[in-house]
C-alpha cells in the first residue's frame, strides 16, 4: 500500500470509533425487501474456524450470502473501506481525509462508478444489486450497528472500491514526480515486504498434478477467507482484504487457480501542462491547438469532533486528466489506466467461473486489473505467469521515466495493449513459474525466462529483488518431485539464506576490528562464535536466531545502511548486545521466542498490540533476509521501555497451498489470526496458534466435507 494511503488509513481506523452519522437515513425498504427473498434460497455453512461456505441457487446469491457472513464478522471494516473509495474519507477521519477526498472527485470516481454499474452486462449488474442488498439487509437486522457514513447501501459503491487501485497509482504517480527534482529518494528501510506466488507443473509433483502456493503479503488482520458455490456454476475459495471484493481476489476454483503478486510497472503519466495565456488562464498548448482545461467543484463532508461541516473542493482537468497539483501556470495532469472503463467487478466475475485455461485467459484478457503478477495453476498440469497490468500503448521513442510534456501530440495514449503483448510464461521446461515481487526475467529457471528486450522500453517497471527471490529458486528449482505437504514445509521454512554470506561478512569484520578496536573485538567474539556455530534455522528456542535477526535488521537501517567501514558490522552486533542485556537482566542471549510474538490486533477497531495481553511466540522473520515465513514484526506502540518483545504486523497474510486433482482441488490454508473481529468471537484468534507453529489446516471445498464440518448452518438474517 502506498505510503500516502496507509497514512490516511491509519486515521480512518483511529477515528473509526468516535466517528458520528454525517449522512441522512434513506430508505432501504425495497433493498431489504429483495433481500428477504434471495436470503431464502442462500445457505451459509460456518465450518469448525467459522469460514463461511455459502451455497446458493445463483451466483448473485452466492455473493449476496458472503457479503451477509462477512457482514457479521466485519462490517466496520467493510465500511471504512468503501466510504473512502466513494469520497467519504473525510466525513470520517476528518481533515486528514481531505487529500485523498479530492482525488477520488478529481478522477470523478462516484460519477463514473454509477455510469458504469449502467453500462454492466445483466449478469454482472444482479451481483452488486445482491450485494448492496446484502448489507442493507444486515443494517436492517442489527440495528445495534451504527452506520459511520453510509446508511443506505448502492451497487454502484462496490463498483467505485475498484477504482481504489486507479487512486492508489495516481498517488504514487504523483509523488514520484514531486520527489523527482530534489535528491533522489533514500532507499525503503529494510521494512520494506512483498509477496511470494510459485506454481508447480505436474512433471514438478510426485502426484503428477500442478500446485499452486498462495501467499500474497499485506497486514495480518486484513485477510478474511470465504468459499462461494451455486447452482449456476460458481464455485470459488480464496481471500479477500481490505474491506473489499465480492469475489477473491486470489483463490481456487474446481479446476484452476491464481495468486497475485504486486509488480511495478510503469502504467501512469504525469503531463507537465502550462497555462501561460493571460488572457485565457484555462488555455493550454497541445501540438498546433490550443485546448482548455475545465473546472468543476464538489462539496465534501469534514467530520469534526462529534459534528461535521461542508468544504468545497475545487478541481480541474485536462484531456490527459484530472490536475493534481498545480504552482502558478505549471500544473501536473496524471492519467491512470482504465479510469475511463472499469470493468474490475466482471474480470473478477469471470476468472472465478473460468473453467479450463483458455477461459481463465479470456477472462483476463479484458486487462481491466491495473497492476499486479498473476501465478496459475489448473487441474490440466498447466501453470503459467503473466507480467500484468492495463499497460498504455504509448510511442516507444520517448521516454515516459519522468515528467511528459503534455503539449507534445506524441505523448498522448493510444489505447491499451493486449494480452498477448504483455510478458508471459506458460509451461516452462523447468516445470515452475515463482514471483516474489521480483523481474519477470526471474520467473523461472536461467535462459526460460521472459527477455525484457522484446517488449516496449515503458512496458517493465522497476521491480525489486530481495534474499526471497533466491530463496525461491533454491526450494522450488530442487530435484525432488514435489508433494503438498513439502509445500506446506516451503511456506513455513524457517531456514535465514542470507546468514551464508552475511555471517562470513562479519567474522571477517571481526578480524578487521582485533587490529582497530581490540575492546569492541572482545566484546563481540562471544556473539560471534555463537553465530558460527548457528545452523541458520530461526527456532523460539534459539539465542542465535534473536542475535541474527536483530543484528541484520539494524545494518539496514537508515543510519547504518551506508556504514560499511571496517569495525561497523561488530558495532551494530555491539549495540544489539547492550540492548538485549538492559532489558533481560543483563542477558543477551535470549530465545527468539522470548522476543518475536504474535498477538491478534485489528486497525479498524483500534485495537493495538500490548505487551499486558497474551501473545504467542513465532519464528518467522524478515523475508527480504531469504527467510520463507515472512514475518515483519515491531515493539508495541506506544512502546514499553521494559520490554525487547516484538509483534507482527506484516508478511504471511494469506498462506494457501493447493493441489488441483480431476475429482477437485485439494488444498490447505491458514490466516494470521481468524475470521472475526469481535473479540468475543470463537473465532477471533481461533487460527493464531496453528499459524504460529508454522502449519496450515485442511481448506474444505467440496460439499461432503463442508457438511460434516462442526459449524452453524443458517440462511442470512438467522
Amino acid at each position: 500500500m502506498h505510503i500516502a494511503t496507509r497514512a490516511l488509513a491509519a486515521g480512518l481506523f483511529a477515528s473509526a470509533c468516535y466517528s458520528q452519522p454525517v449522512s441522512g437515513h434513506a430508505d432501504r425498504g425495497a433493498s431489504v425487501g429483495r433481500a428477504r427473498e434471495l436470503a431464502a434460497e442462500v445457505l451459509i455453512t460456518r465450518d469448525g474456524f467459522g469460514i463461511p461456505h455459502v451455497r446458493a441457487k445463483t451466483d448473485a446469491g452466492a455473493v449476496f450470502g458472503g457479503l451477509y457472513a462477512r457482514a457479521e464478522d466485519e462490517m466496520l471494516r467493510i465500511e471504512l473501506g468503501h466510504a473512502q473509495s466513494i469520497g467519504m474519507a473525510a466525513a470520517i477521519s476528518g481533515p486528514a481525509g481531505i487529500a485523498w477526498d479530492r482525488v477520488v472527485h478529481a478522477y470523478e470516481i462516484p460519477r463514473r462508478a454509477r455510469e458504469q454499474y449502467q453500462a454492466c452486462g445483466p449478469d454482472v449488474r444482479a451481483l452488486v444489486d445482491a450485494a448492496a442488498d446484502a448489507l442493507n439487509y444486515y443494517l436492517d437486522r442489527h440495528p445495534e450497528y451504527r452506520p459511520r457514513v453510509i446508511h443506505t447501501w448502492e451497487p454502484w459503491m462496490f463498483i467505485a472500491r475498484e477504482y481504489t487501485w486507479a487512486v492508489y497509482h495516481a498517488g504514487q504517480e504523483l509523488q514520484r514526480q514531486l520527489a523527482a527534482p530534489a535528491a533522489p529518494p533514500a532507499e525503503e528501510p529494510g521494512a520494506v515486504d512483498g509477496s511470494n506466488a510459485w506454481a508447480l507443473h505436474r512433471s514438478r509433483t510426485s502426484s503428477g498434478h500442478a500446485m499452486l502456493y498462495l501467499n500474497p503479503h499485506i497486514p495480518l488482520d486484513e485477510p478474511y477467507e470465504l468459499h462461494l458455490s451455486s447452482d449456476e456454476g460458481l464455485d470459488i475459495s480464496g481471500m479477500v482484504a481490505y474491506g473489499a471484493g465480492l469475489l477473491p481476489m486470489t483463490g481456487y476454483n474446481r479446476h484452476l487457480g491464481w495468486s497475485l503478486t504486486v509488480n511495478y510497472p510503469d502504467i501512469a503519466d504525469s503531463y507537465l501542462v502550462r497555462f501561460d495565456d493571460p488572457d485565457d488562464p484555462a488555455a493550454y498548448r497541445h501540438g498546433d491547438a490550443v485546448r482548455r482545461s475545465e473546472s468543476w467543484s464538489v462539496e465534501i463532508d469534514v467530520r469534526e469532533g462529534d459534528a461535521s461541516r461542508k468544504q468545497t473542493i475545487e478541481l480541474s482537468r485536462t484531456h490527459h486528466g484530472p490536475i493534481l497539483w498545480r504552482r502558478g501556470n505549471t500544473a501536473y495532469a496524471v492519467r491512470v489506466p482504465r479510469i475511463e472503463d472499469q470493468r474490475c467487478t466482471e474480470q473478477w466475475y469471470r476468472m472465478a467461473k473460468a473453467a479450463t485455461k483458455d477461459e481463465w485467459i479470456a477472462a483476463v484478457s479484458m486487462c481491466n486489473v491495473a497492476f499486479h503478477n498473476l501465478v496459475y495453476a489448473d487441474d490440466q498440469g498447466n501453470i503459467g505467469y503473466i507480467y500484468y497490468a492495463a499497460f498504455p500503448r504509448r510511442d516507444p521513442t520517448l521516454s515516459y521515466a519522468g515528467l511528459v510534456d503534455g503539449s507534445d501530440p506524441r505523448a498522448d495514449w493510444q489505447g491499451y495493449h493486449t494480452l498477448d503483448e504483455i510478458p508471459q510464461v506458460w509451461n516452462p521446461p523447468a516445470g515452475y513459474v515463482l514471483n516474489t515481487n521480483s523481474p519477470p526475467a526471474s520467473v523461472t529457471a536461467p535462459g526460460e525466462g521472459i527477455d525484457p528486450g522484446r517488449y516496449p522500453p515503458y512496458m517493465i517497471g522497476q521491480d525489486p529483488v530481495d534474499g526471497r527471490l533466491a530463496m525461491a529458486h533454491r526450494q522450488v528449482g530442487r530435484a525432488e518431485k514435489w508433494t503438498l505437504d513439502d509445500l506446506e514445509r516451503a511456506a513455513f521454512d524457517t531456514t535465514v539464506h542470507s546468514a551464508a554470506v552475511s555471517i562470513p561478512a562479519l567474522v571477517r569484520d571481526l578480524d578487521a576490528a582485533r587490529t582497530i578496536n581490540p575492546s569492541l573485538a572482545e566484546r563481540v567474539v562471544p556473539a560471534v562464535e555463537l553465530l558460527g556455530a548457528w545452523d541458520h534455522r530461526l527456532a523460539a528456542d534459539s539465542a542465535a536466531s534473536t542475535l541474527f535477526m536483530l543484528w541484520a535488521e539494524r545494518i539496514f537501517e537508515p543510519a547504518w545502511r551506508s556504514r560499511r567501514s571496517p569495525g561497523d558490522l561488530c558495532s551494530a552486533l555491539a549495540q544489539v548486545m547492550d540492548e538485549l542485556a538492559a532489558t533481560f537482566n543483563g542477558a543477551w542471549q535470549v530465545p527468539w521466542g522470548d522476543v518475536n510474538r504474535h498477538q491478534r490486533f485489528d486497525t479498524s477497531a483500534g485495537l493495538a498490540v500490548s505487551d499486558d495481553r497474551a501473545s504467542l511466540p513465532i519464528v518467522g522473520g524478515h523475508g527480504g533476509l531469504g527467510v520463507g515465513f515472512c514475518y515483519l514484526a515491531r515493539g508495541a506502540q506506544p512502546p514499553n521501555a521494559a520490554s525487547a518483545r516484538r509483534y507482527g504486523y506484516h508478511g504471511h497474510s494469506f498462506v494457501g497451498a493447493v493441489e488441483f486433482t480431476p475429482s477437485g482441488p485439494i488444498a490447505r490454508a491458514i490466516i494470521p489470526f481468524g475470521q472475526s473481529r469481535d473479540p468475543g468471537s470463537p473465532h477471533f484468534a481461533d487460527q493464531a496458534p496453528i499459524y504460529a507453529s508454522g502449519r496450515l489446516r485442511p481448506a474444505l471445498f467440496g460439499g461432503d466435507e463442508i457438511a460434516a464440518s462442526a459449524g452453524r448452518r443458517y440462511r442470512p438474517g438467522e
